[in-house]
Parts: structure tokens; C-alpha cells; sequence
């Protein structure tokens, strides 16, 4: 009886003590933070990831020296010419004179500026070309009369240095439109002697073989016929022929 009452008196105490907060042992393990600053650190490489290549843009374009940049500045100019050529060759005009003169300074400053402006000036000739081309192949499509020559040419003779007889050559020329052909001795061989022939019919309706202005052909009349020469095109020979012109309706 006295180890029951004992018992009851014990009981209290054991469930008191359960209760009591207990304090984590040094093994225990401690919550870990939020990952916010490996987050951030992902935000900002991708934000120098994007920056990089201006920065490195920016750079290379400040340490250019003065030797560079005036090898820059022949580059654009010889495109330049090359585009100002074809231009003014297939448009049958020439445009607007520009100095394309290599600056005579040593202020770096200076010839930045002038590249930057004969690269802005010769970005613009290509879009002219582009925008030629665009116009030529418009007429192809649906051309208006005297946008299409059908080409004859015949009795054809190159001399020097290789002097030769060519077969003749028949083709269109859409108005704008400049392209190179080959004039063989003899289409059957494979290495026939050949020479090439450059015409042009340009937007202002001339014809011109190998840059010789051959003659002028508008649309009103559908028929030109003509004897012609011109220098090869690497100016050491001639060619001469008949040129028969055909305007369609």
C-alpha cells in the first residue's frame, strides 16, 4: 500500500520533467540560410556576361594605334571604290564626289572619327547595290518595256595577246543588270581558248562592254544594230564584233 502511494507522488514529478525544454547538443544540426547569395551572385555574372562584349567592343576600339587604324581606313577606302565603280558603271552616272583621301595626321582622335565616317559612307554604297539588285530583279520578274535587251553578238575577234576567233553569244540583259560571260573559240572543248566579256546594260539604258560606253538603246525603237570594239578586260587586247540589240514589245 505505501509503494502504491509512493508511486502516485512519483508520477507527477516524471511528467513535469518530460515537459521541460531541452537544449540542442552541439551535434545537432542548425537549419541552413536561404541560398541568397549564391542567387545574387548568378544575377550578376549573367549581367556581366551581357555587358562583356561592348566592354571588350570599347576596348579594342580605344587601343587601336595610329598604324591600325589608318590599315582600317585603306581597307574601307579600297571597298569603297570598288563599290563607287559597280555603282556608277550599272546606274550609268556618276555620283556625288566624296574624298576617300587618306588623312594626313597624327592625332589618333582625328582618324577615328574619319573611319568611323568612310565606314558609315561605305556601308551606304552597299545598301545602293543591295537596293539595285532589288530593283533588277523586279524586272526580271515583271519588266516594262525597255527594262529587258535580248543580246546578240556575232563575228566576234579577240586579239592580243591571244588572238582568236569566238563563237557567238546570244543572251538577255535586264536594265541595271551587269554580269561577265565567256567568249570561247569553241563550245565542243572543254579548255577552249576563252575571254571574258563584261556588259552592262545600265538603269539609264546604255550598254557598256568591259567599261567602254558601246552606245545608248531607249525603248523606242525594238531594234539596234551595230559594229563595236572594245579593250579586253585586262586592257592588253581588243574585241571587236557585231552587236545586234532586240527590244521586246
Amino acid at each position: 500500500m505505501r509503494i502504491l502511494r509512493t508511486g502516485f507522488v512519483l508520477l507527477p514529478l516524471l511528467l513535469a520533467a518530460c515537459s521541460l525544454p531541452t537544449k540542442p547538443t552541439s551535434t545537432a544540426s542548425i537549419p541552413s540560410e536561404p541560398d541568397t547569395i549564391d542567387s545574387s551572385q548568378n544575377s550578376n555574372d549573367a549581367e556581366v556576361v551581357t555587358e562583356e562584349p561592348v566592354v571588350t567592343k570599347a576596348l579594342e576600339t580605344t587601343q587601336l594605334s595610329k598604324e591600325e587604324l589608318l590599315a582600317k581606313y585603306k581597307s574601307l577606302q579600297t571597298l569603297a571604290m570598288q563599290n563607287i565603280q559597280e555603282l556608277e558603271t550599272r546606274l550609268g552616272h556618276p555620283l556625288n564626289e566624296t574624298s576617300l583621301s587618306i588623312p594626313s595626321t597624327d592625332d589618333v582622335a582625328m582618324l577615328k572619327s574619319k573611319v568611323a565616317e568612310l565606314s558609315s559612307y561605305t556601308s551606304n554604297l552597299t545598301n545602293q547595290i543591295v537596293e539595285l539588285d532589288k530593283r533588277v530583279e523586279q524586272r526580271r520578274e515583271s519588266p516594262s518595256k525597255g527594262d529587258l535587251l535580248q543580246v546578240h553578238l556575232s563575228n566576234l575577234e579577240v586579239t592580243e595577246p591571244t588572238s582568236f576567233n569566238a563563237q557567238p553569244l546570244v543572251g538577255n540583259w535586264i536594265r541595271g543588270e551587269s554580269r561577265v560571260v565567256r567568249l570561247k573559240e569553241n563550245f565542243l572543248m572543254e579548255n577552249s581558248t576563252s575571254e571574258p566579256l563584261n556588259m552592262t546594260f545600265t538603269e539609264t539604258y546604255q550598254i557598256i562592254i568591259n567599261d567602254k560606253l558601246i552606245g545608248t538603246f531607249g525603248p523606242n525603237r525594238s531594234i539596234y544594230e551595230l559594229d563595236f570594239d572594245a579593250p579586253t578586260v585586262d586592257n592588253n587586247g581588243k574585241i571587236a564584233g557585231s552587236l545586234k540589240i532586240r527590244i521586246p514589245q
